[in-house]
């Protein structure tokens, strides 16, 4: 009974029920169809985060600002500070996170880290639909587009943010500049720090899960007529500790397994260029670049007893840099009074150098030390077109993007040969939305995704612990097709955003232990391998209501994956069948200043997973928290958060940690 309680709720709910009322569908988003459309016709399904909800929250890091949306899924492994994120069940290295438009990106199997100042974000757009036609390979499971504060309206403008954390007792700062003159020249400048202590939850604080950050960004803009210029600069460093499980950490023959991630920084230097003639058939030009450095250091320590009196340390660090160029020509064309097109080019190129260091240990004595040196390169070149039309009440946009991909090995100290690879692939999208009313659309789309093997699984290799995974260059890429059908209203005080999808995908990567026909050099050897593929099906629900100063918002997942990976096949994919919330909002005024109320309840169900032939079990949970948010004068707004309130035990069926437990969020803002 306790299963179905969160889903009676929602249905009594269900004619009252969305997200900040039918204004949300009036939201215009860009991310979707790489052009500005109204959420009602948009043809796929498509979340915004506004400045708002970001005030409200208080949240230091990405992840929790997006935890509530449909199909979206935290997953941390043992690392508080490097969360990532997963749509619809799909690994986070299958879902593109963009930062203004343009992508950043990492080649481990973990996926994407967001390293992403959250005091300058201004909106998050997160696209749950395939997007490979526009943006790529990455963009398989969808994409997540952080937009951050610009250029200023106002020749000077200040904006500070302070944040204290109660169940980490840490604290995030972050100050924004900038200004804009008459003659069209802008700036900004500003930067951020977050420092984050143990996280205290309802079974004590919890090891080894500190972390912090620092961030830095500057940009100068030009406008004038129909041409814009933009410079900017973004650093990012931050430190994490690792949690591992005591049952791991300290199983024999381990007196000890310590991991360290003291290094994880991104650089970018990016440009962006826009004309905007007045002509009849040529509406824009965009043209964006950027070249990105990622840093990490990774640190192992394990342990252990060989055998009595016989004990042996191991240090094994790792560094590498990931060095990002690329850009995008994007041409919007006009072709008639109900056709539009979309055009682009865009070239990227990444190269990996990895360094690691392995030294050991027997009873304080080194008798063994070994260095690996690694060097790989992947280019891709793609164009892509969409095409958009009308049809009386229907729309048509087609689309698609034919690749070229190009790497090899440049340099290596540990393997025999240097190794190099190429493909080709082309994929399609296609969505329809009809609009019998104004108020109302209906859409149907599918999508082909694709994401090809990354430098890592083709020939650097990888290590998990003292094991090494062995590149394959003759693997497949991972594809995907997904279909939609989405119904979206809105009346004067309520909207409803509905959605029933389908996904298959095939050719997943994973690694395995090596084969006699593998010829691994190592007897503990694994390799990368295509082995799996996946089934997911579901429906996504969000309502909303809105009057007298109420709001109440619900929102509703429904999902279903299957997985069949190296013979085995099975619906216990980790990923609970249901998952939610509900608020209920009040808005009113506290001496003449406006006072914003949130009581949220979000709940999951249980997640069983198959893992070798032992199933993990992932109780659900149901949590409740209360915010406010007050405007105590024109410059200077103050939000209070209570996370956890029953203070229950608990953590997601994709997070290792537990969350905290009940504790406050202060937030202080003032803008000028």
């Amino acid at each position: 009974m306790k299963r179905l309680i969160p889903l009676i709720a929602f249905l009594l709910l269900w004619p009252l029920t969305a997200v900040s009322g039918s204004s949300e569908l009036e939201e215009v988003v860009v991310t979707a169809t790489r052009s500005e459309k109204v959420m009602l016709i948009n043809p796929y399904t498509v979340d915004v985060v506004t400045a708002g909800d970001i005030a409200l929250s208080g949240a230091d890091q990405l992840a929790e600002l997006v935890r509530k949306l449909p199909g979206v899924l935290v997953t941390d492994a043992g690392q508080a500070g490097q969360k990532r994120l997963r749509l619809r069940g799909e690994e986070a290295r299958r879902v593109a996170l963009l930062i203004d438009n343009q992508e950043f990106v990492d080649h481990r199997e973990v996926g994407v880290p967001l390293l992403v100042d959250v005091s300058r974000i201004d909106r998050i757009e997160v696209v749950r639909s395939p997007a490979s036609v526009l943006y790529g390979p990455r963009a398989m499971g969808g994409v997540i587009n952080v937009i951050t504060r610009r250029n200023a309206e106002r020749p000077f403008e200040l904006d500070l943010k302070s944040t204290w954390n109660g169940a980490t007792d840490g604290y995030t700062l972050g100050m924004q500049l900038a200004g804009a003159t008459e003659a069209g020249f802008g700036w900004s400048v500003g930067g951020s720090r977050n420092r984050q202590d143990l996280r205290d939850t309802p079974v004590g604080e919890i090891d080894r899960t500190e972390y912090e950050n620092s961030a830095f960004n500057g940009s100068i803009s030009y406008g004038r007529g129909d041409h814009e210029f933009s410079l900017g600069y973004e650093q990012f460093e931050s430190s994490s500790e690792v949690y591992v499980e005591p049952e791991v950490r300290f199983k024999p023959p381990f007196r000890d397994f310590v991991i360290d991630a003291p290094v994880r920084d991104r650089e970018k230097l990016r440009f962006d260029y826009q004309y905007t003639p007045t002509g009849r058939w040529l509406q824009s030009v965009r043209l964006d670049g950027y070249r990105q450095n990622s840093d990490r250091e990774f640190n192992t320590f394990p342990s252990m007893v060989l055998f009595p009196g016989v004990d042996l340390d191991i240090a094994i660090f790792t560094t590498s840099e990931l060095e990002s160029d690329g850009f995008n020509l994007q041409t919007d064309w006009l072709t008639g009074e109900r056709y539009s097109l979309i055009t682009g080019l865009q070239w990227v190129e990444d190269s990996v150098s990895q360094n690691r260091l392995r030294e050991a240990e027997t009873n304080g004595f080194l008798t063994s030390s070994e260095t690996q040196l690694d060097k790989a390169s992947i280019g891709s070149l793609a164009w892509y077109a969409q095409l958009e039309f009308e049809l009386g009440d229907l729309m048509l946009l087609p689309g698609l993007r034919t690749y070229r991909v190009d790497g090899k090995m440049d340099a290596s100290n540990h393997f025999g040969s240097l190794s190099d690879f190429d493909d080709s692939h082309t994929v399609s999208s296609l969505a329809m939305v009809w609009s019998p009313t104004p108020s109302s659309a209906a859409r149907l789309s599918y999508a082909e995704g694709y994401i090809y093997p990354s430098l890592f699984n083709l020939v650097v290799g990888a290590y998990a612990g003292s094991r090494f995974i062995n590149p394959q260059t003759s693997l497949e890429p991972e594809t995907s097709e997904t279909w939609e059908l989405g119904y979206r209203h809105g009346g004067e005080n309520w909207s409803a955003d509905l959605v029933l999808f389908q996904t298959r995908a095939e050719n997943y990567i994973d690694h395995l232990s090596c084969r006699t026909i593998d010829n691994c050099p190592g007897r503990r050897d694994e390799i990368y391998r295509n082995v799996g593929e996946s089934r997911s099906h579901g429906l996504e629900a969000k309502l909303s209501y809105e009057m007298k100063g109420i709001e109440i918002d619900a929102s509703l997942t429904w999902l279903r994956r299957h997985k069949e990976y190296d013979g085995v096949s099975t619906w216990d994919s980790g990923v609970p069948a249901i998952s939610g919330y509900i608020s209920l909002g009040y808005g009113s005024m506290l001496a003449n200043r406006p006072l914003t109320s949130r009581l949220i309840t979000r709940f999951e169900s249980e997640a069983d997973e198959l893992v070798g032939t032992e199933i993990e079990q992932n109780p659900g949970y149901g949590v409740v928290d209360l915010e406010f948010h007050y405007q105590w004068h024109r410059t200077t707004s103050v939000s209070v958060a209570g996370g956890n309130l029953a203070d229950k035990k608990y953590h997601s069926a994709t997070e290792n940690l537990w969350a905290p437990g009940r504790h406050l969020r202060v937030r202080l803002g003032v803008s000028l």
